[in-house]
C-alpha cells in the first residue's frame, strides 16, 4: 500500500469514527485509544489507557493498546470536562462558547430575566448545544433590582424599599424556588463590579442568610453566598452556605471555619483581569480599576491560605461567555493559570476546575472525574497540562455525555 492510500484509509477511519460519535442517539460501543488520561481525583497522576465510552457513559478503562476499532488519540492528553461552578450564561450563544471552551458542566449565578433559565431548559430538551446548567434564577440580596422585580412582580413592594428580615428573605428564596431555580445565591456583601457600591460592606444579615440556606434546604438545594467582605463571608459560612463566592477579603478565622464545615471557596481570580482594565475613560471605570489594583493581592492571599489552610478551592469563571464583553472572555483555563500562580500544581488547579466543582455542585457521583460508570464528559488536549498548562485554552475534542461537541483533531 502506497503512503498516500495509507493516509487517505486512516483519514476514513478516523471520519467513520466521529460519524459515529456525533450522530443522533450515543454511540452503542466506542473506543479512545492511546490516550494520556488524567482523571480528575485528588492525587491521581497522568496515565496510558483506552477508554470506552457506550451509552453517554465511560463503559471500561483498560491499559493503553491499538485497537483498529479505535479513535486513535495517539498519545493526546483526556481530562473530565471543565465544570465552571460561577458563570452568568444567558443566552444559547453564550452556553455553545461554553461548551467549545470545554466547560461541560456549569452553575449560572444570577440570572436577568430569567434568560439562564430559559437557556438551560433549551439544553436540557437538546435544543442547543450547550454544558449541563445549574442555574439560580436571581440574586437574593437587599436590593433586588428591577430585573429580578420584573421576572417576579409579587414583589414589587422592593422595588422602593429593601428586602429585609428573615421572613421576607425566605419568602423570595421559595418564589425562585418554585420558579425552578437549581440553586440559591445570595448576596453576603455587595458587589465589586459596581463603582455605586463598596464590595467590603456585608449586606444580609446572619439571621437573614440562615432563613435563607434553611429554605433552600426543605427543598433540597444549596446555596452560594456572594461574599467579598470578612464579615459577610463569616456569617454565611456560620449560617451553613455550601460555598464563598469570591472572598476577597475573608480572613484565617473564616478559611479555617470553611476547612471545619467543608464550606468550598470559588475565588474567581481571572475575572479581575476585564474589571482592572475596563474600557472607557469616565469615572466609574477608573474607580472600577482603582478598586480592582487594591483587590487582587487580598484575593491571592486568600486563595494561597486557603490552600495552606486544606479548604477546598473550585474553579469559577464569573464569565458570560459573551461575546464581545468584556466579562465573556474568561475562561477556566484563565482560572487554572491563576491558581497555578497561587502555588497549586496543574494538576491541582486542574482538580479544582473538575472534581472540586463538582463537589460544589453536588454532582460527583455522575461528573467530574473519569471513572467507570461517570458520564462521558471528556476534554482532549494536545500537550501535556502539567508542563504546558496553556494547551487548555484550545481543546482538540470535548465530549459531552460521550457526544462530540468540539472536534480539532484532524488539525492535530
Amino acid at each position: 500500500m502506497s503512503r498516500c492510500d495509507h493516509l487517505l484509509r486512516k483519514a476514513l477511519l478516523w471520519a467513520l469514527a466521529l460519524v459515529c460519535f456525533t450522530g443522533e442517539a450515543y454511540a452503542a460501543d466506542r473506543w479512545l485509544s492511546n490516550a494520556q488520561l488524567y482523571d480528575g481525583l485528588p492525587g491521581s497522576t497522568i496515565r496510558k489507557v483506552n477508554l470506552r465510552i457506550a451509552e453517554g457513559r465511560i463503559a471500561e478503562i483498560t491499559p493503553a493498546a491499538d485497537r483498529a476499532d479505535a479513535l486513535d488519540l495517539r498519545g493526546a492528553y483526556v481530562l473530565p470536562g471543565f465544570i465552571d461552578a460561577h458563570t452568568h450564561i444567558e443566552d444559547p450563544a453564550s452556553a455553545r462558547r461554553a461548551l467549545h471552551s470545554g466547560v461541560t458542566t456549569t452553575r449560572v449565578l444570577g440570572d436577568v430575566y430569567l434568560k439562564g433559565l430559559a437557556t438551560r431548559d433549551l439544553v436540557r430538551e437538546g435544543h442547543v448545544p450547550g454544558p449541563q446548567m445549574l442555574v439560580s434564577a436571581g440574586h437574593v440580596r437587599p436590593q433586588l433590582g428591577d430585573a429580578f422585580i420584573l421576572s417576579f412582580p409579587q414583589f414589587g413592594r422592593y422595588l422602593n424599599a429593601p428586602l429585609q428580615g428573615p421572613e421576607q428573605v425566605a419568602e423570595v428564596v421559595r418564589a425562585v424556588i418554585a420558579r425552578g431555580a437549581d440553586v440559591v445565591k445570595v448576596g453576603a456583601s455587595e458587589r465589586a463590579g459596581l463603582a455605586r457600591t463598596d464590595p467590603r460592606r456585608q449586606e444580609l444579615s446572619y439571621e437573614e442568610l440562615r432563613a435563607a440556606v434553611a429554605e433552600a434546604a426543605r427543598s433540597g438545594r444549596f446555596v452560594a453566598a456572594h461574599a467579598h467582605d470578612r464579615y459577610g463571608a463569616n456569617a454565611a459560612v456560620r449560617a451553613g452556605v455550601r460555598s464563598i463566592e469570591h472572598g476577597t477579603y475573608v480572613d484565617e478565622d473564616t478559611l479555617a471555619l470553611m476547612r471545619k464545615q467543608g464550606t468550598f471557596f470559588v475565588p474567581t481570580l481571572a475575572i479581575m483581569s476585564p474589571l482592572g482594565d475596563p474600557r472607557g475613560d469616565n469615572a466609574d471605570a477608573v474607580a472600577l480599576q482603582l478598586r480592582t489594583l487594591h483587590m487582587m493581592r487580598p484575593l491571592r492571599d486568600a486563595v494561597r491560605k486557603a490552600r495552606a489552610l486544606g479548604v477546598t478551592v473550585a474553579v469559577g469563571t464569573d464569565s458570560s461567555y459573551g461575546d464581545g464583553d468584556d466579562y465573556g472572555r474568561v475562561r477556566p483555563a484563565h482560572e487554572i493559570v491563576e491558581l497555578i500562580g497561587c502555588g497549586y500544581t496543574p494538576l491541582e488547579a486542574i482538580t479544582a476546575a473538575t472534581y472540586n466543582s463538582a463537589r460544589v455542585l453536588g454532582i460527583e457521583a455522575r461528573t467530574g472525574s473519569v471513572a467507570v460508570g461517570l458520564e462521558a464528559d471528556l476534554l482532549v488536549v494536545d500537550r501535556d497540562p502539567r508542563v504546558d498548562p496553556t494547551t487548555l485554552f484550545e481543546p482538540l475534542l470535548v465530549l459531552s455525555d460521550g457526544r462530540v461537541a468540539l472536534d480539532r483533531l484532524a488539525l492535530r
